[in-house]
């Protein structure tokens, strides 16, 4: 099984994020660049001689036209771990006004177009698309550092940002060096990231989102965390691992 990450990007002017992880933990592949839908296509059949989970952070299915999908309505419900999480309230009047399109149901389609054996809406082990939500991913595998608020917010000085990132990156270096989970992924995020600018944030922000997106379903499989579902097939589900401690 190859585990594949895409932060897509909600436009084609901004960069997406994607990472390949290995079935035994190697991270095979991790960039962040402005990719055309093509361009992903063509990293996900480079795999296509193996069973494929594909996990991609953006809405895949949005049948509604105004307010929320259940999805996200049962996640903001639920809690993970004692936490309440945000999401983005998806809907086809806003994302195809906003941005021309659903991006991400456009994806999907192409890669159920050029992948024939990838399905979606069942088993995402089977070799699947799913969709997924870093934030919720972080929430249901490192509660002991949740929340942890590395992505850009306004009012909030761009040190602390640059801090709760530090502190991510040094939980993933747990990840590979004492737990080995993981390898080839540290090494690929700046060891000293206080000196970063907000460019290169955004970048490595990209790429841990991808990461996350890859590793949340890596941890699922190898029942590292339990599988939660939130929404229905029919109409969107937003797919959370859950670290069970004893």
């Amino acid at each position: 099984m190859i585990f594949i990450g895409i932060d897509l990007a909600w436009t084609y002017q901004n960069e997406t994020g994607v990472c390949v992880i290995g079935e035994r933990g190697k991270v095979e592949y991790l960039d962040a660049q402005v990719y055309s839908n093509d361009e992903i296509i063509d990293i996900v059949k480079s795999y296509d001689d193996k069973k494929l989970c594909i996990a991609i952070d953006a809405p895949l299915i949005v049948n509604n036209e105004g307010g929320s999908r259940t999805a996200e309505r049962e996640l903001m419900k639920s809690k993970i771990h004692g936490h309440r999480l945000f999401a983005f309230q998806s809907n086809r009047t806003f994302l195809t006004n906003t941005f021309g399109e659903i991006r991400g149901e456009t994806l999907m389609g192409m890669i159920l177009d050029a992948l024939p054996e990838v399905t979606s809406g069942e088993d995402p082990f089977r070799s699947g698309v799913v969709e997924t939500f870093p934030t919720g991913i972080c929430c249901g595998l490192f509660p002991e550092i949740f929340p942890v608020k590395y992505k850009r917010k306004p009012k909030v000085p761009f040190e602390e940002t640059l801090k709760e990132m530090q502190r991510l990156r040094n939980r993933f270096k747990a990840l590979e060096d004492k737990e080995n989970l993981i390898s080839g992924f540290v090494s690929q995020i700046p060891a000293d990231i206080m000196n970063i600018d907000r460019k290169m944030h955004k970048h490595m922000e990209d790429k841990i989102d991808a990461f996350l997106c890859a590793f949340g379903m890596y941890s699922i499989y190898n029942e590292i965390a339990q599988m939660k579902k939130f929404g229905s097939d029919a109409e969107g589900v937003i797919v959370i691992p859950v670290k069970i401690y004893p």
